[in-house]
């Protein structure tokens, strides 16, 4: 009902006829939303997983300063002072500073995946294609970035909807001048999972991009795709530079709960997750 509607109405109702108007207006202005239907109670219905799955927004009230959603207490954002105390004082963090500079957001909840490449690829100095959005600047964007890529692989309006697989990623990255090696987490023990990441945070020629589960380290949402920046040996934590920025800052994560998110089953590739390293191709 309209305002002028309204007042009309009133006009015309007698007192406890306008009083019942006033209340019934007020009771439906303040009426709760439907609830939101929660698609990781069943794991058909959440596609692969491959992205965040929307959800309904957090309470301003528990809302921090670091994000829109509050930081699991088993995680230290990187804003913190104890998370850039950890970073400095790493032995492992040469991958953070080229990727800290083509720090990107993911353009919309399920280009995760595409984000988190086009970051190691600028990172990465190799020669860079026309750009739409920089016609006289070469870049690797989100927006060109299936230019090349065989469709059949993965293509811009299929991964707007459901994302990429651990390998469908891994294929569409060969497209680019850069070697690509793959590895599924439960082809991997903790140590080895460790190590990979350990030796590959101490380059700055080579990216771990890691595809996990969110609820595996605490957070809200489905499967993720991200870059790990920097570990951190007296913590055995990693640092996870989350391309949803609009979601989780930058965070340190211990290694074994990231694990455990990368040994979460993708249900498309009935395959487990895991990490993408790309790097310069040896000439």
């Amino acid at each position: 009902m309209s305002r002028y509607s309204l007042m009309r109405a009133l006009e015309r109702a007698s007192r406890p006829e306008w009083i019942v108007a006033v209340l019934t207006a007020t009771l439906a202005a303040c009426a709760p939303l439907p609830p939101v239907a929660n698609p990781a109670a069943n794991p058909a219905a959440d596609q692969a997983q491959h992205q965040d799955a929307p959800q309904a927004p957090a309470s301003v009230a528990v809302r921090s300063a670091d994000g829109p959603l509050p930081v699991p207490p088993n995680l230290i954002a990187l804003t913190q002072p104890a998370g850039q105390k950890r970073l400095m004082g790493s032995a492992h963090n040469r991958s953070y500073w080229p990727l800290s500079q083509y720090f990107e957001t993911q353009r919309n909840e399920a280009y995760c995946s595409v984000a988190t490449s086009v970051m190691a690829l600028n990172a990465l100095g190799i020669r860079r294609p026309a750009s739409t959005l920089y016609p006289d600047f070469p870049y690797f964007s989100q927006e060109d970035f299936f230019r090349d890529v065989d469709p059949q692989v993965a293509n811009a309006a299929r991964v707007s909807k459901e994302g990429m697989t651990l390998d469908q990623l891994s294929a569409a990255l060969n497209a680019f001048p850069v070697e690509v090696k793959a590895f599924h987490a439960n082809d991997l023990t903790l140590g080895q999972f460790r190590n990979l990441i350990r030796d590959t945070t101490s380059r700055s020629g080579r990216f771990a991009l890691l595809n996990f589960r969110r609820v595996d380290i605490g957070e809200t949402g489905g499967g993720h795709w991200s870059p790990l920046a920097a570990y951190d040996a007296a913590s055995d934590s990693a640092l996870l530079l989350d391309v949803a920025r609009y979601k989780y800052p930058a965070a340190w994560v211990p290694v074994a709960q990231l694990y455990a998110g990368a040994l979460a089953v993708d249900y498309v590739s009935g395959l487990s997750r895991g990490i993408v390293i790309v790097g310069t191709r040896a000439h």
